[in-house]
């Protein structure tokens, strides 16, 4: 069979969210037919997840690999070495500029995966030239949502093919709440059983909206006086946040994690606990932030959660008029009005937080976005 080398400067053990995408991805595929070439961060770290791996994991000795003459030699060697087939690199902006590089060298293919931050690279002069450098070596571009592919066929050109490649989730992973379940998991936050949880999850960066939900709160709790929240995550703008939380919301919580086994504890039980799931994400920086699809929103809707998500980017594709409401993540009062129209409505919340998990399973599964990519790196 083919084999593939994934070149990525994002692998675990480090967290993120496009560690976490390559990390599953390359589960799916047999073990005899991929190898990585990472970066080592931490070098100890590196050498404990390694050891757990079933393929093997090529790792430049630096924090950060980039598309160097040294690093380009180092893929020269790693492709005849290990008669690579395909090379995909895992996040086409900057490392793909390496793809002729890549052929040169014997590759018979390459695929070039975005995320979203391509769209940013667009709308800089000689980013986006790099775009194109990159587009015209690629056989294969993969996007995550019809947003970030819209955005970017211009900058990368009419050379590649383009494939729909967001991430997949394990529904199994994320069951639904028994009432009892979400009144334990409330308690665990200190909160009544009767109260209705508001819950986001997400790093603490200004697009994702944390933000506006604490100026959202005082509203809220006008019309629902024991409405609670809760915020999960870490990031950059923690303190700025918990400015805000003491002014708008004193009695939310805002848990930022650093741990990652203390991180997975507080994100089931903030699943569990939830009613709503909320992430107004809304477009930064004249364009040059903003949301590619949203992981997020899925894994609520495959814990049967309603979602309040916002309209930047690829992430209204992650729902349904059935499944959650899209609001505009600027304004307050258009947070207000989606939140408030399913706290509500138990009865709506019950049928759309049924309709979602059902929209995760056939829509979202890893069999199928597997199989996708599967036919990609066999199809020399």
């Amino acid at each position: 069979m083919p084999k593939t080398l994934l070149v990525t400067n994002d692998f675990p053990p480090v967290i993120g969210g496009i560690e976490s995408y390559l990390r599953d991805f390359v589960s799916l595929l047999d073990p005899n037919e991929i190898i990585v070439f990472a970066p080592t961060r931490d070098q100890a770290a590196c050498q404990s997840y390694d050891a757990q791996l079933d393929y093997p994991v090529i790792r430049w000795p630096h924090r950060l690999l980039l598309p160097t003459p040294r690093a380009a030699k180092k893929l020269r060697d790693i492709i005849r070495t290990h008669d690579i087939d395909t090379v995909w690199f895992g996040a086409a902006a900057p490392l793909a500029l390496l793809a002729k590089t890549a052929k040169q060298a014997g590759a018979k293919k390459v695929i070039s995966t975005t995320h979203g931050h391509e769209v940013g690279w667009s709308m800089i002069p000689g980013a986006r030239q790099a775009l194109r450098v990159i587009g015209n070596n690629s056989d294969v571009l993969t996007y995550i949502s019809s947003y970030t592919r819209r955005r970017l066929e211009k900058p990368f050109g009419n050379r590649p093919r383009w494939v729909h490649l967001p991430s997949g989730v394990n529904a199994d992973n994320f069951g639904v709440a028994s009432p009892q379940r979400q009144v334990e998991a409330k308690q665990a936050f200190g909160i009544a059983a009767s109260a209705p949880t508001i819950v986001c999850i997400s790093r603490f960066v200004p697009r994702k909206g944390q933000d506006k939900l604490l100026r959202a709160f005082p509203v809220l709790r006008r019309q629902f006086p024991d409405v609670q929240l809760v915020l999960v995550g870490r990031g950059r703008s923690y303190r700025r946040l918990e400015r805000l939380r003491k002014k708008y919301a004193p009695d939310a919580l805002l848990l930022n994690n650093t741990d990652y086994q203390q991180n997975r504890v507080r994100v089931n039980d903030a699943l569990a606990a939830a009613d709503v799931f909320a992430m107004p994400a809304r477009t930064r920086a004249g364009g040059l932030s903003v949301e590619g699809l949203g992981i997020v929103y899925l894994e609520a809707q495959a814990c049967g959660i309603p979602v309040v998500a916002g309209s930047s980017g690829g992430a209204p594709e992650t729902i349904t008029d059935e499944t959650g409401v899209v609001v505009n993540g600027h304004r307050v009062g258009s947070i207000v009005r989606g939140i408030q129209g399913l706290l509500a409505d138990a009865q709506l919340r019950s049928e759309m937080g049924a309709a979602g998990r059902e929209h995760v399973v056939k829509n979202w599964n890893w069999d199928l976005m597997g199989a996708r990519l599967q036919k990609e790196l066999r199809e020399i």
